[in-house]
């Protein structure tokens, strides 16, 4: 079965110094209008800091003030090693030094979080934090943060904002991470804000890109799957005593969501379909995510993400099925998605991981090369290593 996806950016923590709190209040205001994404990136931008360390680079979003004092909120995996000092850089280019770490998580059963401290003279805004019960399946999400891509590491990192949609909403994952959505991240963006339609903060990001899955030799496969998970804001407020902050201390907003999320019961498009297919993917319901991908790709033949996500759900049954009776090789799938992209750098990673289970080594290490090549490419340092480092495995 699938696992927890991996963490995209473990740096570490450090504690120095003492601190107290006391900030804003909270709002009590009707519901807000659905922004558009440029207008959610421009309440994104100011709040939204890089978090830099010599062993890493991770995000955060600055949630409180008092004073000189702000407060910045990001996960734990990104500063946990208190031998390391760490700043903060601010959208402007203003660099600071983190004067207090206060970790969130003692073990895995604890949110991956931790809120760091900075004083500065600037006049900086905080987050508006929203309600993420509301962010349910189908409803629409904003990550942003600094991804080291391109060669870019550090206070050379430039923002990005990726939009997604929430798929599934677990009960429990370790270190708190119930809300899971499709988007594209990269590596340094762990720790940034996930903003609802409203552009309310309802998470920090901290988990992307691989999944597990154990095939049916009984050899575990590390699939590139596009699912990607946060802390949701509630938990947070939750843990505010750890944290030496109350709810009077940040600007909450818990108004209802006006916004619309895709419906899941009566799907008519390909897009609907394929969304759905992706919500029961991520629940692990192999045959109904195939079956709601079969439906996508007779309404639309050219759907190379289709494609792909029907290749994921044939390596989930491959997994979880004993004796698989039928459709549980990916690589027609994985196949066409290239055909339809001939740049979809992932289908080429797990095509090269389904030949591999194969014992097909030579078409393994040829969909390995093509797939680093597109990610040097696409910046993918950390994809483009690790596909470097499968071929020269396979070699040796």
């Amino acid at each position: 079965m699938f696992n927890p996806i991996y963490r995209m950016n473990p740096i570490t923590q450090c504690l120095v110094g003492t601190a107290t709190i006391a900030v804003l209040a909270m709002i009590q205001t009707p519901g807000m209008a659905a922004r558009t994404p440029q207008q959610v990136a421009e309440i994104a931008a100011p709040i939204t800091v890089q978090v830099n360390s010599t062993l890493g680079d991770g995000s955060g979003v600055i949630i409180a003030k008092n004073g000189n004092l702000y407060s910045v909120l990001t996960v734990n995996h990104v500063v946990e090693d208190p031998q390391v000092s760490y700043g903060i850089q601010t959208h402007e280019g203003e660099s600071y030094s983190v004067v207090k770490v206060i970790p969130l998580q003692t073990d895995e059963t604890d949110p991956d979080l931790a809120v760091l401290q900075f004083e500065s003279q600037q006049e900086y805004p905080v987050a508006t934090l929203g309600n993420s019960d509301q962010a349910v399946i189908g409803a629409q999400i904003y990550v942003y943060g600094y991804p080291a891509t391109g060669g870019l590491t550090g206070a050379q990192r430039e923002p990005e904002l990726s939009p997604g949609l929430v798929t599934s909403r677990p009960k429990s994952r370790p270190e708190g991470y119930t809300l899971r959505y499709q988007a594209v991240t990269w590596s340094g963006m762990s720790g940034g804000p996930v903003f609802d339609a409203e552009g309310r903060l309802v998470g920090l990001h901290g988990q992307g890109e691989f999944g597990f899955a154990q095939t049916s030799a009984g050899d575990i496969t590390p699939i590139k799957t596009g699912f990607n998970a946060a802390v949701p804001i509630n938990l947070f407020i939750t843990q505010l005593a750890k944290a030496a902050l109350t709810p009077e201390d940040l600007t909450i907003d818990k108004s209802p969501a006006i916004t619309r999320s895709m419906s899941l019961e009566n799907p008519n498009n390909a897009q609907a379909y394929y969304f759905r297919g992706l919500t029961l993917l991520d629940q692990e319901k192999s045959w109904e995510a195939i079956a709601d991908f079969n439906q996508a790709l007779e309404l639309e033949p050219n759907y190379p993400e289709a494609y792909f996500n029907r290749a994921l759900a044939r390596t989930q049954l491959a997994a979880n099925l004993p004796e698989p009776t039928r459709g549980p090789n990916p690589i027609a799938d994985y196949t066409e998605a290239i055909r339809l992209n001939p740049g979809y750098a992932d289908a080429y990673y797990n095509r090269g991981l389904a030949y591999l289970v194969l014992k097909q080594y030579s078409e393994a290490i040829a969909d390995f090369q093509q797939a680093a090549e597109l990610y040097q490419r696409l910046g993918r340092e950390e994809s483009y290593q690790d596909a470097l480092d499968r071929i020269n495995e396979l070699k040796e």
